[in-house]
């Protein structure tokens, strides 16, 4: 019975041994010759490589598009061109770890993200106050900077954003040392595949939408950047930077789906008491996943609200 116990634990070992191994094995470096590849525009900040993009008349109001936890910024490509019509510059950008931008080791805090954006600001000369415009967690890096710099903002147009979020408990193992580095890794690509596979077969999605995240997938720490963000950036609380900026001028927009489970709608109704300029724009019956699958209402609501 013992020994019978003692091979079964073994086994045990070795199909979890090798299926953290299978899930690393094949990721690839994302390096310089990788990038002269790929091909795209990169800036070098000084917390790594940034992949952006910047389109639009190079003298037109800028608006930078900050895009949330797991998928890059492919997720704009769908409400970018009504701003771009709308006689706006469009810069958008790939969080660290994520797309095509560098992986660096982290941790992945406030402090890092806020430093991506210094970093865009300043490497691209670009002239203060901005637009910034964040969806889920972009929304909250996006408040979190403005409390930082509050005089390099304009206007905040926020998307489902997070900081209000109570339904986090879910993620506690991934909080757990070893336990969460061998979930993330097996499970983690799995996870952002499926939602995204979901949206495209209910014809919500893009149809070239997953080969774009497989691709940017494949490289080394695209899993552990999603971890390590877990583990250091508070995107479930940050209600005493948006208190922050409630206490400035600066307009702030929010854009939300009542249907959305992943940062839920009620978070819109804490954020108006610590953000007393807050408009928010209702999406009735709309998910999580409205900045492709509602894009033109979403466009819409974002030209509406942007101040030239």
């Amino acid at each position: 019975m013992l020994k019978g116990l003692k091979w079964l634990v073994l086994l045990l070992l070795l199909v979890v041994v090798s299926a953290y191994g299978i899930a690393r094995s094949g990721s690839k470096p994302l390096d310089q010759a990788a990038r002269e590849e790929l091909g795209g525009d990169y800036l070098q900040t000084d917390r790594g490589v940034l992949s952006y993009s910047r389109q639009g008349p190079a003298d037109a109001p800028v608006v930078i598009m900050v895009h949330g936890f797991s998928t890059p910024k492919f997720v704009w490509e769908q409400v970018t061109p009504t701003l771009l019509a709308a006689g706006y510059q469009v810069i958008t950008y790939d969080h660290l770890g994520r797309g095509f931008s560098e992986r660096p080791a982290g941790p992945y805090d406030a402090a890092l993200y806020r430093s991506e954006l210094t970093g865009l600001i300043t490497g691209l000369e670009l002239a203060t106050p901005l637009t910034l415009v964040g969806y889920s967690m972009g929304g909250a890096n996006v408040v979190d900077f403005a409390a930082a710099n509050p005089t390099q903002i304009k206007q905040l147009l926020l998307i489902a954003p997070a900081g209000y979020m109570r339904n986090v408990d879910s993620l506690s193992p991934l909080n757990t040392p070893l336990l969460g580095e061998w979930l993330i890794t097996v499970f983690g690509k799995q996870f952002a595949r499926g939602a995204i596979k979901k949206d495209m077969e209910a014809g919500l999605a893009p149809p070239d939408m997953l080969d774009k995240f497989e691709q940017q997938a494949a490289y080394t720490g695209y899993t552990d950047a999603l971890l390590s963000t877990l583990r250091h950036f508070p995107m479930a609380d940050l209600a005493d930077r948006y208190r922050i900026v409630g206490e400035t001028n600066i307009p702030v927009t929010a854009i939300w789906g009542t249907a959305d489970e992943i940062v839920p709608y009620e978070g819109a109704a804490l954020m108006a008491e610590d953000v007393s300029q807050l408009k928010l724009i209702t999406l009735p019956d709309g998910a999580h996943n409205i900045t492709y699958a509602r894009a033109k209402e979403v466009a819409a609501a974002l030209v509406s609200s942007l101040h030239p």
